[in-house]
Parts: C-alpha cells; sequence; structure tokens
C-alpha cells in the first residue's frame, strides 16, 4: 500500500516496540515488494545516461531505495549511498544531502550505533536550518529525540519530541503528528505511567486507521498488547497481540513480525505457557539475525534466558542470557541492557552463584534507577505544561485574530446587504415570469412521471415472471434430480415385498407339515425385511417431502437446519438432475460423469435460516458447477477428471481493539468449487447482475445467481467469487 508518511523505524524495549519518526516531513514510506522492484529498475535506467551522477532524479532514486532498506537491511545503505553526500554538495542539491544524512542515520540506528546514527541527523537538521527547510527539521528532530530515547535520556528526548510535535502542526503533517504522540506515548510507558500511555495508543491507533496505515495499526495494536501485560492483564494483551499478528503475517511485514512475536513471547511468559513463549522468542531471533536488527535480537536474547530459567534449563538460559547483556552493551541501548542485567541476575541466582547474582543484580538497580527517577517525570510534566500553553497562548492569538475579522465582515456585510437588496429587487420580476412558465413545465413532468410509473409498474410484472421462471427452472432441475433418487428407495421397497410374498408362502407350507423352528426362522427374515421396506419407504417419503419444500413459496421464517444434511442433499439431487438431462445418456452412450467430495465441519450443528431459499441457492451453485465441468470434459482434454467439492466451517471473526475475547458473531462458511473452465475477468463483475449469463442463448435466464444474491444478502450474509480462467470457480457462501 502507497502511502505519504515519514520513515518509520521499529524498535524494541521492555517487549514493546515504538514507531519512530526516522525522516523530516519529506521522506516517503514506500509500498513493499512491487515498489522496491520499480524503484531498482529506474535506477537502473538512469545509470545508463551519460552523468547520471549529476541527476537529481538518479539521486532521489537511490535515496528512496536506501530509507526501504534502513529497516532491514542497514548494511546495504552503506555502500548504496556512499557517494549520494558529496555528489549531492556538489551539485548543490541541498535535499538530496539532508535525505542522504537521514537515510544513513536510520541504518545507525537500526544496527543500534547511536552515536554515529546522532552525528548523521545534527549534519541534516545543520544543513536543513541553514537552508531554511521548515518543513524538513521537525522530522529530524524527532530522530534526534529517539536517540536520546534510546540511550535512556528522557528529559532531552521529550524535550525533542515536543519541539519537533509543535512543527508538525505548524506544516499540517498528521503523519509525524501521530508518530511523535505515540512516541511521547512510550516515555508515558517506561516511566509507568500506563493510563497515559494507554491513551497515546488508542489516539495512534485512531490517526493509523483514518491514515489507511497498516504498519502502524500494527504498531498500536502491538504497544496496546505491551501495555495490559504491564497491567497485568495478559488475557486483553493476547487479543490485541494476535490482531498485531494476524495483520503483520497478512501483509507479510516481516520486521513488524519480529516486533510481534517478541511482544507475544513476551505474553504466553507472563501466562506461564513456556513452550509457546519460547517458540514465538526464537522465531523472532531467526527473522532478526536475518535482518540484522540488532535490538530485535538483543530482546530476543532475553526472553529466551527468562522461558529457560522458568523450565529449569539453566544452561541454555545462561547461555542466552550473557549474549543479551552483551548486545545491549555494544549498542549502549539503556532499556534493553536494563532488562538484559535483570535477567542474568535471576538466572545466577537459580543457578546458587549468589556472586555473580549480586553483581548483575547491582548493574540492574542502577540502570533501572537511572532510568526511572523523579527529576526525569518532573522534566515530562514541564515539557507538557509548556506544550499545552503554547497551544492555549496560539488559540488565544487566533481568537484575537479572528474577532478582528468579525468586526471587518459586519461592516462588509452591511455593504453587501445592500447590493444584495438592490439585486433581488431587479430580479423579482424576472422571477415572477420564470415562475410561471416553470409550473407550466411541472405540469407536463407530472404527466410524464405518470407514464413513466406505468412503464415500471409493467416492468415489475414481467420482472416477476422471469423470477417465477427461474424458480420453476430450478424446481425442474431438482424433479429430474429427485426421479433418479427416488428410483432406488422405490426398487428395494418393490424387491423386498416380492419376496416377503414368497416367504409367506414357504411359510404356510412349513406350518402346514408342523416345522415350527423353520416357520420361526421365516418370520425373522420377514421382521427384517419389514424393517428394510419401512426404511427404503421412510426415505422415499423424506425425498418426496423435500420437493415439496423446495416446490412451495418460502415461508421467510428462520428454522434451526442442519446445513452439513441439507448441502448433502442437493449435492447428490443436483447431480442426478444434471444427469436426467443429459441426452447421450437416453442414446445409450456413457454421458456425464462426475467426482463430488464433500468435506462438512461436524462441529456446526444445527444453524437458523430459511431452508427452502438457502437451498435454492445451494441447487443453483451445484448445477452450474456440474455444467462447467462438463462444458470442460467435452473439450477431451488428456487426464482431465471434472470435480465438484462441497465444504463448510466455522468462521470466528477477530477480536476487537482492547478485548481478549473473539468479536462479532460466529458465521458459517459453504465453499462449492469446480475444476471446470472458471469465469472470464472481463465479466467476473457482471455474474450477480439480472439476466446476464455466460450460458448459450436458450440455456440460462441470468437470473440464478442474482437471485442467489439477493437471498444470501436477506440473511445478513455474502457471497463471493474465485476464479481462474481454465483452473476452476470457487463460491463462498458466508452467513
Amino acid at each position: 500500500m502507497k502511502r505519504n508518511l515519514l520513515h518509520l523505524k521499529i524498535f524494541f524495549f521492555k517487549g514493546l516496540f515504538v514507531a519512530i519518526i526516522c525522516s523530516a516531513g519529506f521522506t516517503v514510506a514506500y509500498a513493499q515488494g512491487t515498489q522496491l522492484v520499480s524503484l531498482k529498475e529506474k535506477m537502473h535506467k538512469l545509470q545508463l545516461k551519460d552523468g547520471f551522477l549529476n541527476d537529481t532524479a538518479y539521486i532521489n532514486t537511490v535515496i528512496k531505495i536506501a530509507f526501504i532498506y534502513a529497516d532491514r537491511y542497514p548494511d546495504s545503505v552503506f555502500s548504496l549511498l556512499k557517494e549520494i553526500p558529496e555528489q549531492s554538495k556538489k551539485i548543490n542539491y541541498s535535499k538530496g544531502t539532508i535525505d542522504a544524512y537521514s537515510a544513513l542515520g536510520n541504518a545507525y540506528q537500526t544496527k543500534g550505533n547511536f552515536d554515529q546514527a546522532m552525528e548523521y541527523y545534527n549534519r541534516a537538521l545543520n544543513l536543513a536550518l541553514k537552508q531554511n527547510e521548515n518543513k524538513y527539521w521537525p522530522g529530524i528532530k524527532g530522530n534526534i529525540a529517539l536517540v536520546y530515547l534510546n540511550k535512556g535520556n528522557y528529559p532531552v528526548a521529550l524535550k525533542n519530541f515536543y519541539a519537533s510535535l509543535k512543527g508538525a502542526e505548524g506544516n499540517h503533517d498528521s503523519v509525524l503528528i501521530r508518530n511523535n504522540l505515540n512516541n511521547i506515548g512510550t516515555i508515558h510507558f517506561y516511566q509507568g505511567n500506563m493510563a497515559d500511555a494507554e491513551s497515546a495508543y488508542i489516539k495512534t491507533l485512531k490517526f493509523s486507521q483514518d491514515l489507511l496505515d497498516t504498519n502502524n495499526v500494527i504498531l498500536a495494536y502491538n504497544n496496546l498488547g505491551e501495555v495490559n501485560l504491564e497491567q497485568h492483564d495478559p488475557h486483553k494483551a493476547l487479543g490485541n497481540l494476535s490482531s498485531a499478528y494476524q495483520l503483520a503475517l497478512l501483509k507479510n511485514t516481516v520486521y513488524m513480525q519480529v516486533a510481534v512475536a517478541n511482544s507475544l513471547g513476551d505474553c504466553y511468559l507472563l501466562l506461564d505457557s513456556l513452550d509457546k513463549s519460547a517458540t514465538f522468542f526464537n522465531t523472532a531471533l531467526t527473522l532478526a539475525q536475518k535482518m540484522g536488527n540488532a535490538r530485535a535480537v538483543c530482546k530476543a536474547h532475553i526472553g529466551l534466558a527468562k522461558v529457560y530459567t522458568n523450565k529449569g534449563e539453566m544452561q541454555e538460559a545462561l547461555g542466552h542470557g550473557l549474549k543479551g547483556v552483551q548486545q545491549a552493551r555494544v549498542m549502549g541501548q539503556a532499556q534493553l541492557l536494563r532488562d538484559a542485567l535483570e535477567a542474568l541476575a535471576n538466572v545466577y541466582e537459580k543457578m546458587g552463584d549468589g556472586k555473580n547474582a549480586l553483581k548483575f543484580y547491582k548493574e540492574y538497580k542502577q540502570y533501572s534507577d537511572s532510568l526511572v527517577n523523579i527529576s526525569s517525570e518532573r522534566a515530562a510534566a514541564n515539557y507538557k505544561a509548556e506544550y499545552e500553553f503554547s497551544k492555549k497562548e496560539e488559540a488565544f492569538q487566533r481568537s484575537s485574530m479572528k474577532q478582528r475579522w468579525m468586526i471587518f465582515g459586519a461592516l462588509a456585510a452591511s455593504f453587501f446587504l445592500l447590493v444584495i437588496l438592490w439585486i433581488i429587487n431587479t430580479h423579482k420580476k424576472r422571477l415572477d415570469r420564470s415562475n410561471h412558465d416553470l409550473q407550466h413545465k411541472n405540469e407536463i413532468i407530472e404527466a410524464q412521471k405518470e407514464v413513466a410509473e406505468e412503464t415500471v409498474a409493467q416492468l415489475k410484472a414481467a420482472q416477476a415472471q422471469l423470477i417465477q421462471a427461474e424458480k420453476m427452472a430450478s424446481l425442474g432441475e431438482l424433479t429430474a434430480g429427485i426421479a433418479h433418487e427416488i428410483q432406488n428407495p422405490l426398487n428395494f421397497v418393490n424387491n423386498f415385498s416380492e419376496v416377503n410374498k414368497e416367504m409367506l408362502a414357504e411359510m404356510k407350507e412349513e406350518l402346514r407339515k408342523g416345522n415350527l423352528d423353520e416357520v420361526k426362522l421365516i418370520a425373522d427374515d420377514l421382521e427384517a425385511n419389514h424393517e428394510k421396506i419401512t426404511h427404503h419407504g421412510k426415505r422415499a417419503d423424506a425425498i418426496v417431502k423435500g420437493m415439496l419444500q423446495h416446490s412451495r413459496s418460502s415461508s421467510g421464517v428462520k428454522e434451526p437446519t442442519d446445513i452439513n444434511a441439507l448441502c448433502e442433499e442437493y449435492l447428490r439431487l443436483s447431480y442426478q438432475g444434471f444427469r436426467a438431462k443429459d441426452k447421450s445418456l437416453s442414446a445409450g452412450q456413457p454421458g456425464f460423469n462426475a467426482t463430488f467430495k464433500k468435506d462438512f465441519d461436524i462441529s456446526i450443528g444445527k444453524i437458523n435460516i430459511v431452508p427452502q431459499d438457502i437451498g435454492k441457492v445451494i441447487l443453483n451453485l451445484l448445477t452450474n458447477a456440474f455444467y462447467a465441468v462438463d462444458e470442460k470434459q467435452k473439450k477431451n482434454i488428456q487426464g482431465y477428471e471434472p470435480t465438484v467439492t462441497v465444504s463448510t466451517r466455522l468462521v470466528i471473526p477477530p477480536s476487537p481493539i482492547g478485548s481478549g475475547q473473539a468479536g462479532g458473531k460466529i458465521g458459517v462458511e459453504i465453499r462449492i468449487a469446480d475444476n471446470g473452465n472458471g469465469i472470464p475477468q472481463n465479466v467476473i463483475d457482471k455474474i450477480f447482475q439480472p439476466f446476464f449469463t455466460t450460458k448459450p442463448t436458450g440455456q440460462g435466464t441470468g437470473l440464478g445467481l442474482s437471485l442467489s444474491y439477493d437471498i444470501v444478502k436477506a440473511h445478513g450474509g455474502e457471497i463471493k467469487v474465485e476464479t481462474n480462467e481454465s483452473e476452476g470457480t470457487v463460491f463462498r457462501i458466508l452467513i
């Protein structure tokens, strides 16, 4: 998805990953996959030109690729931008220089080299201020704030975040405003102020949804889940984190998957589900190592150290704990180092190594106290108060200006009122004449309206007749199937009746002879045959009742119905009905045959539907499916086996924001698939329109799918189609 927003960086602190504003407002986060391929192709084409290094289009393309690489492949950024800053200076292209410095800062942020990142951000900021580029410096300020946040200097981080926020508001940059609010919420999180943190993340979620920014929706769900963990509510956290992980998998954003996997590891650790916790931490570790994301690797090692400590596997716990501390020290990342030291101290304590446990606990306590202290919290409150005061001052200035404009507006309005009165008086006579003309035209329109209403009534009557014709066609399909289907139980009834007649005669003969034992055996056989006659008679009765139920008008009343039985019944009847229409069978030729498969979810039970109506939908879709495979079979494709599949399953909606429970009502999906010719893409949008059909003239009314669509919609559901030409079609009914 292409979206205009500031470059996004992902960081992992205490299980939380934070949206970071990592470049100025000019930086665009480009869609993944195809966007990157397009940029590379453009870069290679530009390199074919003479003097391409002096071409700003080439410089811009390279920098765009660098911003995408910065989050995932930071080492590639350094070689990619090797010549760009100096070349931009050489041709006096300040925007290219600022962009290149910001992208390099982003790459060093991902690597965890915060000192080097700060150096490049300061270069970008100084150049932006020198060039008076007001649209650039707020984003760079946010990046600088991030470095201080990583190093645990909350007061300075807050000062820069609020400066960036104010600049973003001046530029009306909603994305940068959103990211700053999110990062300020993160500092509340670190300081233990969960109420303010949760409030900030909910605002971030709303901003991201309004901007159609899926990555930041994932981010907000993850952050809310982390707050829930700090509030000791793992079940609510699991709801938010599951939503985040599903979206990350759906969008195939690997760096988001890494972040949420680490958070899910913490969640399952709190729930004492150690195997699941280890699975998510290992997933995050593997992906992060491939990406070269040092912070995510460190976070995963800390999580695995805690898991193996709880499982009592101390050597594994010690290995991960030492790697976590080493990685955090190399980066100089204060929050991660604090967490790694705490985890390692706990490992040594469980191993009975009191000396090392005390050593690392003291160091942990030192970092913990430096990160959360009264002066830091006071600075946060002061910066917030200064920001709120500046907002009120701006509002007061706007109000004063508004009052002056209101006075001027009142004077101007008086003048224009006099002008308007003169215009009204001038045009009054003209309006009177126009009203007379309009009245005459209204009379003409009224007469035309009556004609149109009569025409509409005639069209509705014609439509009703066509719909009835479609229903009769559906009944004909069903009747043909029933004629074949009912023949089997009637044959059984006739055959067993003949056998019983013969056995009764034999029984009389044995009675005459006085062979009572033989009579008893014959009586037992008669009783067994009677049960079979009763069984097949009831089967025939059920088929007839089904036919009557289908043929009569729908009552519109929903009733508990076994949807699996309904699908199985209409699958059989549809198949037999289609075979009954096959003229080749009556001519003694092999005729139509197909394989049909069933995959029913037995956990569904009965659902409330109008069985006659849903039965018509299923019958219609199955008849179309058999028609499709029959048409393909006529092409005599070698190895082709016509197959129709019917399946059902429960559908459970995702959980809503902030809850650990499933959201909405549980539904049922009916899936009807065939391996026929498929539906051409140029008509796929028309298939549910009334009177549209892909069948030859005289073989379809074009109302079947239209009526099916209306029936499913009346049940509060939806019907969807998926097709591949030459491969087949799938219809999905969701109720």
